[in-house]
């Protein structure tokens, strides 16, 4: 608008054939029409603004983003990523002794599982092969020599359980749960003894231990660990508990001046010690029963900043939505819209949708001996802690979405799959009267 004002006015002073006439005309325009553009721009931004932060409903300060690091790259002075699991970036300790007590059988126990792996493939592939009992050979190296085993490889579900772990976190702190897109930690196995074809002593030490994959040997990334921006801090509450206005609870207030007041904060803790949270800027209020000082389990959802001097190989993954005014508004409403228009708002809301659009959707009922079929093929669920005890399977209908990839499509082709993952959950999630199946064209 401003650039339209003043190419007006240039032209319009251009015209003017008395020179006093076009100096009296530049400083009139330059002096009042110019700034009382920029005013008015200013005002619009901020109105603007003020919508857009009253329609929201959804906090960006709870979404979740996702990557994985290099074991040995990762900076423990990192501000906004954390391992899922600290242990991931301690030094791992074997037990030699423990490990030549296995006998013909790779129990699914911590004591016979040699390490982690993460495999650069579709997670439905990962998922496949670790469970089809498949043999593979490693390579034990220890001070005195080298020594051949035979390894199984087994889903590694540690990673899963912390995430199941965030969601109950979400429902005792009465928040709305988002799918957490996290497709990395589906890539993991664990390596799992089986057996030894020649045994070391047990005074020995193991140096260090590699596995032959065969023809999946292009696709092993062996000392990588799955990060996010959930951090797990404890934090003493101020002063002593004040009884709540019920005369039976206590108040326990949290400081968070000191973490930083733009995070996204949780109280990790069983819903019977936590009746409910209060919020405000900069405090944490925690209504328990408890009467007695202390600290709390506070989980920090960090919010993302610019790490120049230290960045992964592998895209970084969130399940925030774009800040739009349409997806703040509908999410407002009470009534849910069930047609392809509100489905593809819904999809295009995603961050994660870059580069892909839902093309169509199909429902139809299927038989008995399709369902079975179906049942049988391996699939990976982002969301198996949320449960419909209301409806059954066989009565409801199945919602196939059809995505197709735009060309300005980046993603690795070993993560297409688990994009088509998260976008189907995130809609299975709000259409639960139907089993939503993505398929890609």
């Amino acid at each position: 608008m401003k650039e339209m004002l003043e190419s007006l006015m240039q032209d319009r002073i251009h015209k003017l054939s008395q020179l006093e006439d076009r100096k009296l005309m530049r400083q009139l325009v330059n002096e009042f029409l110019v700034n009382m553009v920029d005013y008015q721009e200013q005002m619009l931004d901020k109105l603007e603004q003020r919508v857009l932060e009253e329609s929201k409903t959804v906090s960006s300060l709870y979404d979740i983003y996702t990557t994985v690091y290099r074991q040995e790259d990762w900076d423990a002075a990192h501000e906004f990523l954390h391992p899922v699991l600290p242990e991931d970036v301690q030094p791992q300790v074997l037990s030699l002794p423990e490990l030549l007590m296995v006998q013909g059988e790779a129990e699914q126990e911590p004591k016979n599982r040699l390490f982690r792996l993460f495999l650069e493939m579709d997670s439905t592939q990962v998922l496949a092969l670790a469970r089809s009992g498949r043999m593979f050979r490693a390579r034990v190296t220890t001070d005195a020599g080298v020594y051949h085993v035979g390894v199984q490889l087994r889903p590694s579900t540690d990673y899963q359980r912390e995430l199941e772990r965030l969601y109950h976190n979400f429902q005792v702190n009465g928040l709305a749960w988002r799918t957490v897109h996290h497709p990395y930690i589906y890539k993991f196995v664990d390596v799992m003894l089986h057996s030894w074809e020649d045994k070391p002593q047990q005074e020995e030490s193991i140096v260090s231990i590699t596995v032959d994959m065969e023809e999946y040997e292009p696709y092993q990334r062996p000392g990588w660990i799955p990060v996010w921006n959930v951090q797990r801090l404890k934090i003493k509450n101020s002063g002593f508990p004040i009884p709540a206005l019920d005369r039976i609870h206590y108040e326990h207030i949290i400081s968070l001046h000191k973490y930083g007041t733009e995070h996204g904060y949780l109280a990790d803790g069983a819903a019977a010690d936590i009746r409910y949270i209060k919020r405000s800027p900069g405090e944490m209020v925690i209504v328990s029963p408890g009467d007695r000082s202390g600290f709390w389990d506070i989980i920090k959802i960090n919010r993302p900043v610019e790490q120049r001097w230290t960045s992964s190989a592998y895209p970084l993954l969130s399940n925030g939505l774009l800040d739009q005014f349409v997806h703040h508004h509908a999410a407002g409403q009470i009534l849910p819209v069930r047609t392809m228009g509100e489905l593809t708002r819904i999809v295009r809301a995603q961050q994660a949708s870059a580069g892909v659009e839902l093309h169509n959707v199909q429902v139809r009922q299927d038989t008995p001996e399709a369902a079975a079929v179906q049942a049988d093929v391996e699939t990976v669920e982002l969301n198996p802690f949320l449960g419909d005890n209301i409806r059954l399977d066989v009565h409801r209908p199945v919602l196939e979405l059809s995505f197709r990839r735009l060309p300005e499509h980046r993603l690795p082709a070993f993560l297409h799959g688990d994009q088509l993952a998260y976008l189907t959950a995130e809609l299975q999630r709000q259409l639960p009267e139907y089993r939503c199946k993505g398929v890609w064209l």
